[in-house]
């Protein structure tokens, strides 16, 4: 293997880390290739040194091949035992831009929110989610998100709807430059899914239907009996208005390149018009602030955003972000 490949040469470092111990023979019929070529890409791998990146890659592995009567050379068999040791120095770095670290830990948080408080997987999120923090300067992910009793929430809303009882609760939405908590008293109509996390309620003596986040709401209690007329206005209204996304706020639509379909996917009630060289990803959004910070998100895959008043204040909010750091 005169040349050999560098995508090759990788994984076969790869292949040798992650197994801990192998032999030529082993690698040749892993990557289908020759005795003769393994030997000659492991001599070159232990030749290769990494000194021109800010964080040098170490790798120590032996190799127990027998030297010549002479000990001027060493000569390899395809039974020879490859050793990798571990060093102080086994946490590769993984480079991110800075929208790619805001969607790492924008969807560490959504983890977060599925995770029991204080448990091995909540802990081990929290580790990343702060080393990618720290890596950026603390200029995104200034907090992880905190538990507000959700699962009191979710058993304070089933015991309003079994008992036809008002409820009241805080709901925390968004504000310019972070959120604003309003005290809502509604009459319960649905939760529309655990795992969507959305309840469909009837606010306001006009008794408009809305739909609120469940992982928005905190200290929910149950209030008074409300009447059978207003328990049947709830469930005609529910059945007229079955959409399964909050009804506040104005679409909006994304123009992205295809990859950041996942943003539709993430996004409750989101719409895709396929454009062929891009997509077009309209949703509800409730502020401008919400959707700048989705569009930090999407990062640097987002073409266009519509309509322009919308994308002339997420410009104009941007601009003021920059002039403070």
């Amino acid at each position: 293997m005169r040349k050999p490949d560098v995508v090759l040469l990788t994984a076969i470092t790869t292949f040798i880390a992650n197994r801990g111990e192998t032999t030529p023979g082993e690698i040749a019929e892993v990557f289908d290739i020759k005795v003769d070529e393994a030997i000659e890409a492991i001599k070159i791998i232990n030749l290769t040194e990494v000194t021109d990146r800010a964080g040098r890659y170490f790798l120590d592995f032996h190799v127990d091949a027998k030297e010549t009567e002479d000990g001027t050379d060493v000569i390899y068999s395809a039974d020879d035992r490859i050793t990798y040791f571990p060093t102080d120095y086994d946490d590769p770095r993984v480079y991110l831009t800075l929208g790619e670290s805001a969607v790492s830990i924008e969807m560490i948080d959504q983890l977060l929110k599925l995770s029991a408080q204080g448990s091995e997987s909540a802990q081990s999120l929290l580790s990343v989610r702060e080393k990618i923090r720290q890596a950026v300067g603390g200029s995104i992910g200034a907090e992880p998100p905190t538990p507000r009793g959700s699962d009191q929430v979710l058993e304070t809303v089933w015991t309003s709807l079994r008992h036809s009882r008002m409820l009241a609760f805080d709901y925390h939405g968004p504000a310019e430059f972070g959120e604003r908590v309003t005290q809502r008293s509604v009459i319960p109509c649905a939760v529309v899914s655990e795992a969507e996390g959305y309840l469909a309620a009837l606010q306001g003596k006009s008794h408009d239907l809305r739909w609120f986040r469940l992982d928005r709401m905190s200290n929910a209690t149950v209030g008074e009996e409300f009447t059978q007329t207003d328990a049947n206005r709830a469930r005609r209204k529910l059945r007229n208005h079955p959409e399964l996304h909050p009804t506040e706020g104005d679409d909006v639509v994304f123009r992205v390149e295809p990859q950041a379909i996942w943003f539709a996917e993430s996004t409750p009630g989101a719409t895709v018009t396929d454009n062929g060289d891009s997509i077009d990803i309209t949703f509800r959004a409730v502020s401008p602030t919400w959707v700048r910070n989705s569009a930090i998100k999407v990062g640097t895959d987002l073409i266009d955003i519509f309509p322009a008043e919308v994308k002339d204040e997420v410009v104009k909010q941007a601009r003021r972000i920059m002039e403070v750091q």
